[in-house]
């Protein structure tokens, strides 16, 4: 299924359409059908009125009365007077505008109620619609009255032609209210979005801005400004703390190993001698562990991105490769480097150097039967892969995930130096630049690590 199809937008949109729709129509049904009532209950008002002023004047004077009546309202109304016919018990006609009862009528049939026909004036040239009343007179007379209504069916359609207008003109109003509801929402939405990838990218003191309508969107910013806040804090004392670590903690050890290298010095006993350098190797060790998970923190915590400045990776790689080339030459690699001319992004040169330097440490020391390391940078569906590639047995797909978790070893024996917080560092690298960072394996064979970042900050 597209992705538009499953989007938030599209589940507003498509039930505010048709919402508006169902309420729009239903108003001019009902409007529709209210109008149709109406006209038929004039034309029945009118037809009545007409009939029972005839019948009264039958009752009063007979048929004589009856036809002066017709016969003046037929010559002084003319073309404008009412539907009349009066006929004999034969059905021949005695006076009126028709020329006879309409088909199907029978001059003795009993009285009914309205009825609508077409029928041509004795006056006119054209069918005419008519609605006709039926009445049997007591001496066997048959009176038709009636009117036109040819202009009401006209302004009918009309109305119809109308209402069927407004109809359609409500589907784009219909839509315009659902796009402009479905984009207050999705801005509203897209706000917080925005201000969370700011955090994401390191300025925890963004905020969602507050519009007063104290309305549930209001509400919400409100709460997120509030943990931002909190976040803000924390960090803001982690960055303390990771200060305070790297100057407490790295002092120690500095004087530990200052006093090792006092005690090698004056050491006689070449037993004791070893053990003391044994020693200053651990302490080493424990140096780079410090400084390594202190990176992370600090990485982790967003600290080092007003250090991040726009590099050319060819140049940038260059540099790195040669830097690397004597380790991996005496461990038996061919070091090179792969990236186009010209290609750049914006990163924090230090902590990206050591994270692909880690990577290359990696190669060198887990890539067993294998002779050639690249460091390489490409761009790919609107971001920057950089990394780097081995040829040798790579890792299972199953072990991947573990391989970049803090102090993680896939070599159980612990043969190799290392501290397990190599890909740990990769990993917070990439997520300081915004990106994040793949286990695959290499064209051939071989394990690729790739750091893909964004190819532009804002």
């Amino acid at each position: 299924m597209p992705r538009f199809l499953r989007s938030t937008t599209l589940r507003i949109f498509v039930p505010v359409v048709l919402f508006q729709l169902v309420a729009t129509g239903g108003v001019l049904t009902f409007v529709w059908i209210a109008g149709q009532q109406s006209v038929r209950d004039e034309q029945r008002a009118l037809v009545g009125e007409l009939r029972e002023e005839l019948l009264d004047i039958w009752q009063d004077g007979g048929s004589e009365a009856l036809q002066a009546n017709i016969e003046r309202r037929l010559r002084s109304e003319g073309r404008r007077a009412p539907v009349l016919l009066l006929a004999d018990r034969a059905g021949r006609t005695l006076i009126g505008n028709l020329s006879a009862l309409p088909p199907g009528l029978e001059a003795d049939g009993a009285t009914g109620g309205l009825f609508e026909t077409v029928l041509y004036r004795s006056d006119g040239m054209q069918p005419q619609d008519m609605v006709l009343s039926q009445t049997r007179l007591g001496d066997g007379t048959t009176l038709l009255a009636g009117i036109e209504i040819g202009r009401d069916l006209k302004l009918q359609r009309s109305f119809e032609q109308a209402l069927l207008a407004a109809l359609f003109l409500a589907l784009p109003l219909a839509m315009l209210v659902a796009v402009l509801t479905s984009r207050l929402v999705g801005q509203r939405v897209h706000d917080m979005a925005q201000t969370a990838h700011r955090v994401g990218s390191g300025a925890f003191d963004a905020r969602v801005a507050l519009d007063g309508s104290g309305d549930a969107f209001d509400e919400l910013a409100g709460e997120i400004n509030a943990m931002l806040a909190r976040i803000e804090t924390l960090v803001g004392e982690l960055r303390v703390v990771a200060e305070g670590l790297a100057h407490d903690l790295r002092s120690p050890v500095t004087r530990l190993r200052a006093a090792l290298e006092q005690a090698v010095r004056e050491a006689a006993d070449p037993a004791a001698e070893a053990a003391m350098q044994r020693a200053l190797t651990e302490a080493d060790t424990l140096t780079r562990i410090l400084t390594t998970a202190l990176q992370i923190g600090r990485a982790e915590a967003g600290i080092g991105r007003e250090r991040f400045e726009e590099t050319r990776l060819d140049d940038f790689l260059g540099d790195l490769a040669a830097l690397y080339e004597p380790y991996a030459e005496d461990a038996g690699f061919v070091l090179r480097a792969e990236a186009p001319a010209g290609l750049a992004v914006s990163l924090h040169r230090e902590l990206m150097s050591q994270a692909l330097g880690n990577l290359v440490d990696n190669a060198v020391k887990y890539a067993e039967g294998g002779s050639a390391i690249a460091l390489f940078a490409l761009r790919q569906e609107g971001q920057i892969v950089l990394g780097v590639r081995d040829d040798g047995p790579g890792i299972a797909e199953d072990r991947r995930e573990a391989a970049l978790q803090r102090f993680g070893r896939l070599d159980p024996s612990r043969a190799v130096a290392g501290s397990g917080l190599g890909l740990a560092l990769v990993e917070a690298v990439a997520k300081l630049h915004g990106g994040r960072v793949e286990l695959a394996e290499a064209p051939g064979g071989g394990l690729e690590v790739r750091l893909k970042v964004p190819s532009s900050r804002t």
